[in-house]
């Protein structure tokens, strides 16, 4: 694709690994500088900006956060600022997920999903919606929810669920808020995503290929494809919406 995006600047929650770091590597393809947020230890964070910046050639930024605390939310920023000036897309992928049980789920496990997923996705919109304030700029917000949050297939993540339906209705929210000041905002919803985390899954794999209408399961890339699509000015016509990149699974 070609989006002219070339050195423009993106800051990619939760972008070391995974569906972000397949985010991360399209937006390098298209000459963005990309900044990775991500709360794991900062020397892997540094090894996948490197990887960035070898194969693509572009400027990048690591930055150990945990974006349910708006010290490190102002930090991300501050050093991004400190870099490279300015800040044109905002990629909010970060998230809590894991299994729970509505029998044995506690308040602490909870506000500790909620703070991630929900707060933090908020602050990071927020501090971004005032930075494009200060630059007297518009900009584009894409947020990762899911498809639990729209139809589930399972059991046994009902807080996920519900984390990921609080950021779809604030997704809308906050497009209906700020899209007259330039800023756009829209969502991603992937399906089965096959990553590193679920490689060794084989058997889940095989399932998946029986649920999911286009018969595999995505890449992260793919997902990067169409993440970075709603960032671009070709993009113009689409506002406070959630994209499905599920493979067809929500039907």
């Amino acid at each position: 694709m070609d989006l002219n995006m070339k050195n423009k600047v993106a800051v990619v929650t939760g972008g070391g690994r995974g569906i972000g770091y397949g985010i991360c590597q399209v937006f390098a393809e298209e000459g963005c500088n990309v900044v990775i947020a991500d709360f794991a230890p900062i020397e892997k964070t540094k090894e996948a900006c490197r990887k960035l910046e070898e194969e693509y050639g572009i400027r990048t930024l690591a930055v150990k956060a945990d974006i349910s605390s708006e010290e490190d939310v102002c930090e991300i920023f501050r050093l991004t600022l400190e870099k490279f000036g300015t800040v044109d897309f905002l990629m909010n992928n970060a998230g809590l997920m894991g299994p729970s049980s509505i029998e044995t789920v506690t308040p602490e496990q909870i506000r500790r999903y909620e703070r991630v997923t929900v707060e933090g996705t908020m602050l990071m919109c927020r501090e971004f919606v005032k930075l494009c304030a200060a630059q007297n700029r518009g900009g584009h917000i894409v947020n990762t929810i899911s498809k639990t949050a729209i139809r589930t297939s399972g059991d046994g993540n009902p807080i996920y669920a519900a984390t990921k339906g609080a950021v779809l209705a604030f997704t809308k929210n906050l497009a209906a808020e700020v899209g007259r000041r330039g800023i756009y905002v829209n969502g991603i919803v992937p399906g089965y995503v096959a990553t590193e985390g679920v490689a060794h899954l084989t058997e889940r794999s095989e399932k998946m290929k029986k649920i999911i209408p286009t018969g595999r399961e995505a890449t992260p890339k793919e997902i990067g494809y169409v993440a970075v699509f709603l960032c671009s000015e070709k993009a113009c016509q689409i506002m406070g919406v959630a994209v499905d990149v599920s493979g067809g699974t929500i039907m």
